[in-house]
């Protein structure tokens, strides 16, 4: 059995996390894209996944498909109206320099960063 943990206790994150709306200019195949940054994002996903397993994805960066290897930091069941779901944490484990840079600049546009819990 998968073991829900939660977003809870110290952040570690390296950079903020931009919201990135549905048809925006960064998706994740199969999933439902919530936030991001140059090192990771937050997905929405229908099951839990375990703490540290490795998921490859394939994001969309403008009209560019690229492949991307992530590691499972954090998931917590929470829900969208009456739908349960978990929120999946990721960190990304394989992301080329010149991917992540690109990366950087489309969530610039996107505007200010999501805000951090108390």
């Amino acid at each position: 059995m998968t073991k829900v943990f939660g977003p809870k206790g110290l952040d570690r994150r390296r950079a903020p996390r931009i919201p990135v709306p549905p048809g925006g200019p960064l998706s994740v195949v199969g999933a439902r894209l919530v936030n991001a940054s140059p090192y990771g994002m937050m997905i929405h996903s229908p099951v839990p996944m375990d703490r540290n397993a490795i998921l490859p994805l394939r994001l969309v960066l403008a009209d560019d498909k690229i492949d991307v290897q992530t590691r499972v930091a954090a998931c917590w069941r929470t829900w969208i109206g009456q739908k349960k779901v978990y929120g999946i944490g990721l960190e990304f484990t394989v992301l080329p320099d010149p991917v992540r840079e690109r990366l950087r600049d489309t969530l610039a546009t996107l505007g200010d960063p999501t805000p951090r819990p108390a």
